[in-house]
């Protein structure tokens, strides 16, 4: 059998129904007073009192609901939305909506708006962990990507980092997605944050070279071989770029040199390093580059067509 306060929640819900709302704030004011543990009832009144503009009133009962089922997230997301948009209270509005993800962990509604009350907080990096978990749970969500990338272009997230490297992971998957001024625009505020990060530098430096940008391309790349000079990756972008101009053709034989006095067996350092030398006249080098890699693959038919063409012999 229902109670009286039950009998009473009724036929306020039909007054509610009926758009009868002041009807309704009366009716749900005397049911509270009867019966002050009715979560909904006050959560009922939390609304009305708040569509007419009685926020102080709203806030009490959105508060008292929420004191009675503390583990109600409806509640606590009615309670936390009118702490931020009515009572200018971000903070609180953050404590009450980690209280909502403390009980629905995967609540994607109360991930975003607790990153955009972090983001009002000027609490960039926090906002961005909120973001980073809704990506985790919606890969395709696309305004927390968009979020986050806002976010990261400006360095957030790197700062406080112990070093560059999960940064980098993240610029690597905006590559991966085809998202290439998103991570071009990560990678720089990363370089900013972490100047020392070669990877940093070098995968700037192929960006812009794709782009034709050759002159920021050179000098990311150069900054990179300058932090890292025994890297043979880097040193090997960073030739092609100079193979590119013809100007720069003599810095990308030099380039490759370097790469073979570390790695002497390395067949594609030796086969381009053969062909600029055969480009620039220089015959006898460019022999001399064939002749090894045919020592390191002896198989290779195309260093044999190549020292071929150099002897004007035919086989």
């Amino acid at each position: 059998m229902k109670t009286a306060c039950a009998d009473q929640y009724d036929a306020v819900l039909e007054l509610i129904a009926g758009k009868r709302y002041d009807e309704a704030i009366a009716a749900l004011e005397v049911l509270v007073a009867a019966c002050d543990d009715h979560a909904a009832a006050h959560a009922d009144l939390g609304h009305l009192y708040g569509a007419v503009g009685d926020v102080a009133r709203a806030l009490a009962h959105f508060e008292q609901a929420v004191a009675l089922e503390p583990d109600n997230p409806v509640y606590l997301k009615h309670l936390g939305e009118l702490l931020f948009s009515e009572c200018n209270a971000a903070e609180r509005a953050v404590s009450v909506y980690e209280q909502v993800l403390s009980l629905r962990p995967e609540d994607v509604q109360a991930l975003m708006i607790t990153g955009h009350l972090c983001v009002s907080l000027e609490r960039f990096d926090d906002a961005l962990g909120y973001y980073h978990r809704v990506l985790d749970i919606q890969p395709g969500n696309d305004q927390a990507r968009r979020f986050a990338d806002r976010l990261l272009a400006h360095g957030i997230g790197f700062a406080s980092a112990k070093g560059p490297e999960a940064g980098y992971q993240w610029c690597k998957e905006l590559m991966d997605q085809g998202r290439v001024q998103a991570a071009m625009a990560g990678l720089q505020a990363l370089s900013v944050v972490f100047p020392d990060f070669a990877l940093a530098h070098n995968d700037l430096g192929v960006l812009y070279y794709r782009q034709g940008d050759m002159a920021r391309s050179l000098r990311s790349l150069k900054r990179a071989v300058s932090l890292e000079p025994r890297n043979a990756t880097l040193r090997r972008n960073l030739a092609d770029v100079y193979l590119a101009d013809a100007e720069q053709i003599e810095n990308a034989l030099e380039m490759y040199i370097s790469i073979l006095n570390d790695h002497p067996e390395d067949i594609d350092a030796l086969m381009v390093a053969g062909d600029i030398s055969a480009a620039l006249g220089k015959t006898d080098s460019a022999r001399t580059f064939y002749d090894r890699a045919l020592c390191v693959e002896p198989w290779n038919s195309e260093v044999s067509e190549h020292l071929v063409q150099l002897s004007g012999e035919v086989v």
